[in-house]
């Protein structure tokens, strides 16, 4: 054989065994399919989906192309849709992620996701061989062709502003957030995990109760409790652990920028457990860990509102979602945006962790934007910290709201001549409060019996947000209940602290106290300081 032949037989050999290797994955299932290879160009075949209620109903596909790619993780289907139907809707419509496409009655994969053309009716079917290694291997379950956001996220239960804030996370984890009214269901008779099949609605919840926050798409396969589904990535995670739901579907749009159903979660009914680049996978019947959430509002009109949901028990999706749903909650609660003050309580419990700290804020222009921002940040500061994973089963959230603009500034300091060492040092502040009389309060602090002899100077600084970084210690935490505490320092604002500092100086052979602090808590907001000086005495 001429060397330029065996080239190209050689070559050709390569090929086909890259290709059958590529389309005939090893998986550990007996189910039934149509393999990569054996779909052609110009074959019509039918898709499974829910376009109203829980009633699934066919779609008519053909086959415009087959692409392989270096391994069944980065092959796909092309494919056109023909329905009468779809056409009338706009197209592929987001939420029918996960509809498992069939040839020859065999089913061949779950559409994923439609190409952005005119009539949005060309779409990418990612092949179920690909789906089946989220089941035998996730980790080689990589990117899909197209890897920016697929996945719609409803919100119900969520007004403008927590509405406008989880938008403003699109194009970053979803291709659209929609906020819509708590009560949104359709009436249908409630699907339960033995109902549900290929085709059926589900959806991938992260939060469940008076708030709840899922994600729409299409059940593409289902091996007794085992699921497969979406055909693409939710938030691409991996490993996981998130409310697997059934859904109702309420309608379908056209949209402006792509047509999208808008569905209802109706109960959760199993777990999701892997999210990875062709799908998600799952189990019914098993239910995810949980964090229990508890929001009071209480305003001066003695009006109390409460708001219970259930947060997956994932860090990322309480700091992400939570703030927002805080913000909800005032914003609903209080019915107007304003300035004022609130006492906040916050508790965060586990096994092996409990918090609970009071906190005061004021803001002269919006507090209830405040508020959820600063617990934003505490919430952060708990959950992404750098020491340890926190498994919380509970957080709960009281908030007192205040139409008074809780704040003081400094009017003067009144100190005595001197005191001793081991004595009190008993002083007065004066402040002017906020559009109110000025009010006075007395304090008596210890003096440390080893405090150096002589004069120091006598430092009342109000805590507030704005406080200067200098005053945080100068070396980081070295464990977590340091560093907890140096962050709840920082976001505590109702207060004074009394500092007293030596002027006096000491021998290096003599060790001394130079420096002792204070801490004193005022049921307001007090900004500035204010220095005198006193004499120690032995």
């Amino acid at each position: 054989m001429p060397l330029k032949s065996f080239h190209a037989f050689f070559f050709i050999v390569l090929v086909g065994v890259i290709f059958l290797a590529v389309s005939f994955p090893s998986f550990s299932r007996d189910i039934q399919f149509i393999p990569i290879q054996e779909i052609k160009r110009g074959m019509n075949g039918y898709g499974k989906t829910v376009f109203y209620g829980t009633r699934i109903e066919n779609f008519e596909v053909e086959v415009i192309d087959v692409v392989i790619g270096k391994d069944i993780s980065r092959s796909y289907i092309v494919v056109k849709v023909t329905d009468d139907r779809l056409r009338q809707l706009g197209g592929i419509s987001a939420g029918m992620s996960g509809s498992p496409v069939y040839f020859a009655d065999k089913i061949a994969g779950a559409l994923a996701y439609s190409w952005e053309t005119k009539d949005n009716l060309i779409g990418v079917v990612t092949p179920i061989e690909a789906m089946f290694q989220l089941w035998d291997d996730p980790k080689k379950a990589a990117l899909p062709p197209q890897a920016h956001p697929q996945s719609l996220l409803y919100a119900f239960g969520m007004g403008e502003r927590g509405g406008e804030r989880l938008r403003q996370k699109e194009q970053v984890h979803f291709k659209k957030v929609i906020t819509l009214p708590k009560v949104f269901f359709g009436g249908a008779t409630e699907p339960q995990e033995g109902e549900l099949e290929p085709g059926s609605a589900v959806g991938v919840q992260l939060i469940h109760g008076d708030v709840d926050v899922v994600s729409l798409g299409t059940l593409t396969l289902r091996d007794g409790s085992d699921i497969l589904a979406f055909g693409h990535p939710f938030l691409h995670r991996g490993k996981v652990s998130y409310y697997l739901s059934s859904m109702y579907v309420n309608f379908s749009l056209e949209g402006k920028d792509f047509p999208f159903k808008v569905g209802t979660p109706i109960q959760p009914v199993g777990i999701v457990e892997e999210d990875r680049g062709v799908g998600i996978t799952g189990r019914l019947g098993v239910m995810p860990q949980v964090i229990s959430t508890h929001i009071q509002i209480n305003d001066e009109s003695k009006s109390v509102t409460d708001y219970h949901f259930d947060i997956v028990q994932d860090e990322n999706v309480v700091v992400e979602f939570l703030p927002e749903i805080i913000l909800d909650s005032i914003d609903q609660s209080l019915d107007r945006q304003v300035p004022g003050s609130v006492r906040v309580r916050l508790i965060v419990e586990g096994p092996r962790f409990h918090f609970d700290e009071d906190f005061f804020w004021m803001s002269k222009l919006d507090v209830a934007s405040f508020t959820s921002n600063s617990l934003g940040n505490i919430l952060e500061d708990i959950f992404k910290n750098p020491f340890s994973s926190i498994d919380a089963k509970k957080i709960d959230i009281t908030v007192f709201f205040l139409s008074a603009i809780r704040e003081a500034t400094f009017k003067s300091l009144h100190l005595p001549v001197d005191v001793k060492r081991g004595g009190n040092l008993k002083g007065k502040v004066e402040f002017n409060m906020f559009r109110e009389d000025t009010k006075t309060l007395d304090f008596s602090i210890t003096v440390p019996a080893n405090f150096v002899s002589g004069e120091a100077d006598v430092i009342a600084r109000g805590l507030s947000s704005n406080q200067d970084v200098s005053s945080s210690p100068s070396t980081s935490p070295t464990d977590f209940n340091s560093y907890l505490q140096e962050k709840v320092k920082q976001l505590k604002t109702n207060g004074m602290v009394i500092e007293v500092r030596s002027k006096a100086e000491t021998s290096p052979n003599e060790n001394p106290k130079t420096f002792f602090s204070q801490s004193i808590s005022l049921p307001f907001v007090l900004d500035g300081s204010f220095t005198g000086s006193v004499v120690i005495r032995e």
